[in-house]
This record gives structure tokens, sequence and C-alpha cells, in this order.
């Protein structure tokens, strides 16, 4: 009865490894053709910068990749990167690994500004922003949070809202000089996202937990509050949706809607107000 049982074992596993089916060949896949991707931020002192980087496939990088390396693989130097307004150019100089800026531009709230890119690599992609205009906190405080199981950054705030329709992003991320580049890349940010809705008018005000970060006493966290246009609310919501999804990781990459033409990645124009909290 063993032997039997041996037996039926072995061809039972026969059958089935004649039932898997060969290996489809996978080298002969098209590579997509990498686009110019465009990330931009407004300091609080007027100063813009501009990322230009290239897409990179699914599989190039992950949360095991160095961001340093994978900056000098992806970043687009010698690029011509200009802004536009009212018949004014104003030339971005090449600050390196990717990076263009000026501390000297004169913007003006409410007004519409044109970011033309051109390279040598990808060709050209242009993209339209408009200013918004600040919207200050009226009060805030970082503090740290001691859970059973982790210790957190507590954030509380309030603002003014004004009359109308707005979209807010307030961002919460440890500060250090050393991050200033790779943050870009592999941004430690926390991003929530907040609309006036019916509070329309009205001063708006809450408290909220900085989740996935582990934050230690003594640790310098800046946050930033922006105004920002429904657009751009959209494409940050899309990409919050799928940070912390499981299923982001196994799937294809998703193109999330850009305002840059031909290219990807978002050109926005807001200053943030920033404020700086040594946890304790």
């Amino acid at each position: 009865m063993k032997l039997s049982i041996i037996s039926s074992i072995i061809i039972a596993g026969v059958l089935l490894t004649n039932c898997i089916p060969s290996p489809l060949a996978v080298d002969d896949i098209e590579q997509l053709k990498p686009k110019i991707v465009v990330s931009t931020q407004l300091a609080p002192s007027g100063s813009l910068i501009v990322l230009i980087t290239k897409s990179i496939g699914a599989l190039d990088a992950g949360r095991g990749s160095d961001p340093q390396e994978l900056v000098s693989q992806i970043a687009l130097d010698s690029a011509e990167v200009v802004l536009k307004h009212n018949g004014e150019t104003d030339v971005l100089p090449d600050l390196g690994n990717g990076l263009y800026g000026n501390i000297n531009l004169d913007l003006v709230p409410g007004y519409e500004y044109e970011l033309i890119i051109k390279t040598k690599e990808l060709g050209e992609v242009s993209a339209i922003a408009q200013l918004k205009g600040q919207v200050p906190f009226a009060s805030v405080n970082a503090s740290l949070y001691n859970s059973t199981y982790d210790s957190l950054a507590l954030v509380n705030y309030s603002l003014q809202d004004p009359l109308g329709p707005n979209w807010y992003m307030i961002n919460v991320q440890k500060f250090s000089q050393s991050n200033e580049i790779t943050a870009y890349l592999n941004p430690r940010v926390f991003t929530r996202l907040v609309r006036d809705s019916v509070n329309d008018g009205k001063v708006l005000q809450e408290e909220f937990k900085v989740l996935f970060r582990k934050f230690s006493k003594g640790d310098t966290v800046a946050v930033f509050l922006s105004n920002i246009s429904e657009e751009y609310y959209g494409f940050l919501k899309a990409r919050n949706d799928r940070r912390y999804n499981l299923s982001a990781f196994a799937s294809e990459p998703l193109n999330f809607n850009s305002n840059v033409k031909g290219g990807l990645g978002y050109f926005n124009l807001h200053v943030p107000d920033a404020r700086i909290f040594v946890l304790e």
C-alpha cells in the first residue's frame, strides 16, 4: 500500500510538471521611450527651483535604490530652461544634478507663467501655471506624540480661509540641509490635503498625526502650508491614494494627470508659509 501511495505521488508530480507551460520570452518587450519629468518648488523667498529628470521603468528603481546614484542616472543637465510672462523671459541657470533655479524672480500672484524646457536628449516640453496667493498659518505647532508602538509627530494648526473655493497642501518633513536635492526624488514628506468645502471664508483648524514616519525627541521638522490650484490638488490626491497601497508595488506605473505638454510631472507655482520646530 505504501508503494502504491508513493507511485501515485510520483505520477501526479510528473503530470503536474508536464502541465507547467513553457516560460514566456520577455527579452523582446519594447521599452517605453523616456519622457521629461518636471518638478517645481517656489521658496518663501520667491526663489524658483525646477528639477528636470527623465522617466524610468517600474523595475529600474525601488525602495532599495540609492538616491544619489539615481540622480546621476536620470537628471537632465545642460538644458535650456526659461520662464515667460507678459513678453518677458527669465533664464533659469543650471545648478547641477538636474536642478535649475533663479533667486531674483519678481513673480506676481494671480498672473500666469509659462515654463519652457529644451533638452538635446528628449526634446522640448512646456507648461503654464498661475501663481497662487499665499495663505499663511494663523497658528501652528508641531510636537512629539508617543504611542504604544511608535513615536509620531503631532501637528495642529489654524488658518483664515479667504472667500471663494480654495485647496491647501500641508507638508511635514524632517529638516536637513543634506537632503535638499534627493528629497525631490525620494521625498520623506508627509502631505496632507485640505479643501475649504462648506467652511468657505471661515477659520479652518485641525490636528493630525504624521503617519508612516518615525520621529524622536530633538528632531527638527519643517511644516509648510501652501495654497494650491484645484488641478494640482487632484494630481496630489491621486498620488497620495497610491502611496501606501500594496498593489502599487506590483502593478504597472500610473501616469497621473500632468500639465506638462509632451512630458510628465507638474509645473505648479505657490508660495508656502514655512515654520520650523524642534520636537519636544
